[in-house]
């Protein structure tokens, strides 16, 4: 309990033109996030990172908000776990 607990999303630039992570937003304070700074090359991979502070037993669903330059609306990330005693 009280661990930090990190989950990564990589994901592959399928399109032809570069992709830009303008922001990455955590759903709550007890989330952190990282994220691929430089554009992504088509063909290359990003990443984006969430860390959720396990402080309490039971499951958790955490969100973190992704938006891209150029798209309207943004996407959706969950992680889920269970903390154990």
């Amino acid at each position: 309990m009280g661990n930090p607990v990190t989950a990564t999303f990589t994901f592959t630039n399928t399109s032809k033109e570069d992709v830009v992570i303008e922001m990455v937003t955590p759903g709550c304070g007890c989330t952190k996030s990282d994220y691929t700074k430089e554009p992504i090359k088509p063909g290359k991979t990003g990443t984006i990172t969430a860390t959720y502070n396990a402080a309490a037993v039971g499951t958790f669903s955490k969100k973190v908000y992704v938006k891209l330059m150029g798209v309207d609306q943004q996407q959706e990330l969950t992680i889920v776990g269970t903390v154990e005693q």
